[in-house]
């Protein structure tokens, strides 16, 4: 689902040209995509369907408007085309910019009018890959407008943030695959959207159904952190057993839950003993790695002032270094932190972890790709483990 249908006709005809249809894929993108989320119901206004159509770097869906790839594809095509198109017109007498060009030229102009286009007038100049080029150059003015655009709130703000993190976006292509886990229902999927999209789920005020003692929130944040089953230690579970699964299909040999007589908290006593999450043999340098899983909600920061994405994350990872660290260096083992927040994103050492997969992987294995399979799979079991959770605690009237 996208504009691909539509984009040979936006990169031969000039934008004006195409103002109809691009208005009527634009309405019938956002009364399906409004459906799926939704349902008819409501909450779904301009500001979840301007993140749904920004790139999934940015934090939106990848499903971009007609309107937004009109504003830059003539003016890319025809920069990309043009020795193609002098070398055809040659003999035609059209010499330097014709007309069409130049009008697509300053429509451009008025959408982008801190960018320099004047490279754009000289084929010695047009940059190598224009298209990527005006897509990065707009879609980054939009993100950045964002918040002057829809006024948004503290707890918007953030959340935009977050969903901009390293690799929060990652799920969104994962293919659905029930034998590797990689499948939701549609309730899940709709309720994982709508948490990202920030859009009300929850009755306010009342008692949350599973634990019987909180009060509920709108947007979920009880949800995240409830402690009742299913809850964060179900999400936990459920992503140590994919990062298990992802390392025996690499062919790393790696144990869950394996007991240790050493990983505990110094400051605690001999009581705190624990199993390391995964124990990973022959890690580095022949040493064994206790990988330690620890999932938080990068929103706890809002109760304090300047907010930062992922900070929450690395504050995690950094602690669970300052409890393990010194004690696995001490039994010849490596310590490997784990942290990743609800939106998917990752702490550094996790991505470093995950990155040396990756290439275990492209060097053992022709298919899966490395970065779909590890990445793609990882996100999609956080965020399926979070789905049980928001899912667990909506009204009986939106299952």
């Amino acid at each position: 689902m996208g504009v691909a249908k539509l984009l040979f006709g936006l990169r031969t005809c000039q934008p004006h040209l195409m103002e109809d249809a691009v208005s009527r894929f634009d309405d019938g993108l956002r009364k399906a995509i409004e459906d799926i989320v939704v349902g008819g119901d409501p909450f779904f206004g301009d500001l979840q369907w301007r993140l749904a159509s920004l790139p999934m770097r940015l934090g939106g869906l990848g499903l971009f408007l007609a309107r937004d790839v009109g504003a830059y594809a003539f003016v890319a095509s025809r920069a990309q085309s043009w020795e193609l198109q002098d070398h055809i017109l040659r003999n035609g007498g059209v010499v330097g910019l014709d007309p069409d060009y130049q009008q697509a030229l300053e429509c451009l102009n008025v959408s982008l009018p801190d960018l320099d286009i004047g490279g754009f007038s000289n084929k010695d100049t047009a940059p190598s890959k224009p298209q990527k080029t005006l897509a990065n150059a707009l879609f980054s003015k939009i993100a950045q407008s964002l918040g002057e655009a829809f006024d948004l709130s503290p707890r918007q703000k953030a959340v935009f943030e977050c969903l901009k993190g390293p690799h929060a976006q990652e799920f969104l292509t994962v293919i659905p695959i029930e034998g590797l886990g990689q499948c939701m229902s549609a309730v899940e999927y709709r309720t994982i959207l709508k948490y990202r999209l920030m859009i009300p789920m929850y009755p306010e005020d009342e008692t949350c159904p599973i634990c019987r003692k909180a009060c509920m929130d709108k947007y979920g944040e009880h949800a995240v952190h409830c402690k009742e089953l299913p809850g964060f230690k179900y999400r936990h579970d459920w992503v140590r057993d994919v990062l298990g699964d992802i390392l025996r299909r690499a062919g790393i040999s790696a144990k869950k839950e394996a007991p240790v007589n050493f990983l505990t908290d110094p400051t605690e006593g001999r009581s705190t003993l624990r199993p390391a999450d995964l124990l990973v043999f022959g890690w580095a340098g022949g040493k064994h790695a206790c990988v330690d899983l620890t999932g938080v909600s990068p929103l706890v920061g809002l109760r304090e002032n300047g907010f930062v994405a992922g900070l929450a994350a690395t504050k995690a990872e950094s602690k669970k270094v300052d409890k393990h660290a010194k004690a696995c260096a001490e039994n010849q083992h490596v310590f490997i932190p784990f942290a990743f927040d609800t939106f998917g994103s990752l702490a550094p050492e996790a991505i470093n972890f995950l990155t040396r997969v990756q290439r275990v992987i492209h060097s053992n294995c022709s298919t899966p790709k490395g970065q779909g399979f590890v990445f793609g799979r990882l996100g999609f079991a956080i965020q399926k483990g979070l789905a049980a959770q928001l899912v667990a605690r909506l009204p009986s009237v939106l299952m």
